[in-house]
């Protein structure tokens, strides 16, 4: 049962570029953030399922789930794609983990991608109980 520490989990999925956009030329994919999702949950111990998206290729949701038998329980659900960004508007590389001042600076670091790493941590914290009701988290392609 484990996974990095919260910084790391966070600078992994900040790295991995996952920009949602109306212009296909910038449009990407959310498959890598993903990758690591599972993988790190599936370390905790929970089903993982990665459902492809119709007619959007290289986008997927993911679903994992852990404890208790039937339904209820608890869901923490987020999206893994970020806004496009114009890259000379920063004054760091958007695509790597800053601290400055003990803040994180990088894209999505204040959005869904700080908020799994705190799930997970929280899920860790938490794996060795014996839930009645499911845990749930669900990781989305785009965010609407």
């Amino acid at each position: 049962m484990s996974i990095p520490q919260i910084e790391e989990m966070l600078a992994t999925l900040v790295a991995e570029p996952s920009v949602s956009c109306t212009d296909p030329q910038r449009d990407q994919g959310n498959i890598r953030v993903l990758d690591h999702l599972a993988g790190w949950l599936e370390g905790l111990g929970f089903q993982v399922q990665v459902l492809p998206l119709p007619r959007k290729p290289g986008k997927s949701n993911l679903i994992a789930r852990i404890g208790g038998g039937g339904g209820g329980g608890l869901v923490l659900a987020g999206h893994t794609d970020t806004v496009p960004c114009d890259e000379s508007l920063w004054s760091v590389d958007p695509f790597t983990l800053a601290e400055r001042g003990e803040r994180f600076y990088g894209l999505g670091s204040c959005d869904m991608k700080g908020f799994f790493p705190i799930a997970l941590a929280a899920a860790k914290r938490h794996a060795n109980s014996r839930f009645k009701q499911p845990l749930t988290i669900v990781a989305t392609a785009d965010e609407g």
